[in-house]
């Protein structure tokens, strides 16, 4: 039952939401008491994406572990500090910090969504050795399309996102390891702990639902 765990669980999540919802609107008044264009852009950005694990949750389509949903409201957060006090430009560091921190977020999204794939489908099958290979794999396609958008975004506002070839390479090296440790925690769960378990945790019922009539049902087990 859901009742009691379930709804605590779902207020955590709102005040984690809330919070870090609060620092983004502060970030995108500041961007605009600036008349920063870029920053109030991102700020509005990060503010709307937020929620949407909230959301989710509150629909019973999929309830995020709170750890990770506090990790994407820091790695939101922490794009915006790097902006608004150009430590982007100035700290050598900081650009691949919140690439760690947003790579380990995505690895693993990636890695839970192919655990629900894989094993409520009959279409498809997924060694675990696999993750090893396909999460750094997908995180590596994400980062190859946001580095594209940075030369483009670059190309028509002139912002400065690329620095250099020297540090594209850093990002692309620095997501690699995050999505090498999001295959390794995928395989680590996947021998340790039965799939229903997993979909107990996230109450993600509803979207295995979808997937079993979008591909049909499991006789693997």
């Amino acid at each position: 039952p859901r009742s009691g765990r379930g709804g605590a669980g779902m207020k955590r999540i709102m005040a984690i939401t809330i919070f870090f919802e609060i620092l983004l609107v502060g970030f995108l008044a500041y961007s605009i008491m600036e008349a920063a264009s870029y920053w109030a852009f991102t700020a509005l950005f990060s503010a709307l994406l937020m929620p949407v694990p909230a959301l989710l949750s509150a629909r019973d389509v999929i309830r995020l572990p709170w750890p990770m949903v506090t990790s994407i409201g820091l790695a939101l957060v922490l794009h915006n500090i790097g902006l608004v006090t150009y430590w982007y430009d100035t700290t050598f560091w900081w650009d691949k910090l919140t690439h760690l921190v947003s790579g380990l977020v995505i690895s693993s999204l990636v890695a839970v969504e192919l655990m629900l794939l894989d094993q409520r489908t009959v279409s498809i099958y997924i060694p675990p050795i696999w993750y090893l290979f396909l999460v750094p794999i997908a995180i590596l396609t994400l980062e190859a399309i946001w580095e594209m958008l940075e030369y483009l975004v670059d190309q028509l506002l002139q912002v400065g996102m690329q620095h250099s070839l020297a540090d594209t390479a850093n990002d692309i090296l620095v997501n690699l390891i995050s999505g090498v440790a999001g295959g390794l925690g995928a395989m680590y769960y996947l021998h340790r702990h039965p799939v229903e378990e997993l979909i107990a945790e996230l109450h993600a019922e509803k979207l295995v639902r979808w997937f079993v009539v979008r591909f049909g049902e499991p006789d693997r087990r």
